[in-house]
């Protein structure tokens, strides 16, 4: 049997980064829903862990279909952000914080979604990405408003900032969105060195 040598798509690391940050954000969430005496809290919490893990799981699959395997890696603020969020003695209010629109996440959207229009991705991650977008704006959405609902119980004033990603999801971009950047340039040096 002759061996084939598989070419990479160039967007395999997004579709690992992806899947690596959204089965961490399904545990961080599932764990604060876990220990949190909000009950609708909870469930929009559960929900969208749900989605997460899915995603994470999704992308993994779609990483296998293209004929890779993924790269799993451990974020190293992840003991401490598992550990505040499953502390049933940090309020629901702390855990929240300040959550206001991440221009990256809003960013990295737009491009994908550029990219998507222009051919960049093949058929099915197109559509997964599609399918993805759309989700974490609901999700987004979702979390915003339960996240009110605990500012308003604790006497906090309601957040204007406008319905977008989830907190993680924006952590999670932000940190992709870097790395890409590091990645691109580290391709771009090694094309030009093999020139």
């Amino acid at each position: 049997m002759e061996a084939t040598t598989k070419q990479e798509p160039a967007y395999l690391g997004l579709l690992n980064a992806i899947s690596n940050g959204e089965s961490a954000a399904g545990i961080y969430l599932e764990a604060w829903a876990d220990v949190t005496p909000n009950p609708d809290l909870a469930c929009t919490l559960r929900l969208v862990a749900a989605r997460e893990r899915s995603h994470g799981d999704v992308f993994c699959r779609r990483i296998s279909e293209l004929g890779f395997c993924l790269e799993k890696k451990v974020d190293p603020r992840s003991a401490e952000q598992l550990a505040k969020l499953s502390n049933p003695n940090i309020s629901d209010l702390e855990k929240i914080g300040d959550r206001s629109e991440n221009s990256a996440v809003t960013d990295f959207f737009a491009d994908t979604r550029r990219k998507i229009a222009e051919g960049e991705y093949d058929p099915m991650t197109a559509n997964l990405l599609t399918w993805y977008i759309a989700e974490e704006i609901d999700s987004g959405r979702r979390l915003k408003e339960a996240y009110d609902c605990v500012r308003e119980m604790s006497g906090g004033k309601k957040t204007s900032a406008p319905a977008g990603p989830s907190a993680d999801a924006e952590a999670i971009m932000a940190c992709m969105t870097t790395g890409f950047s590091k990645l691109e340039k580290s391709l771009e040096k090694l094309v030009k060195a093999s020139r």
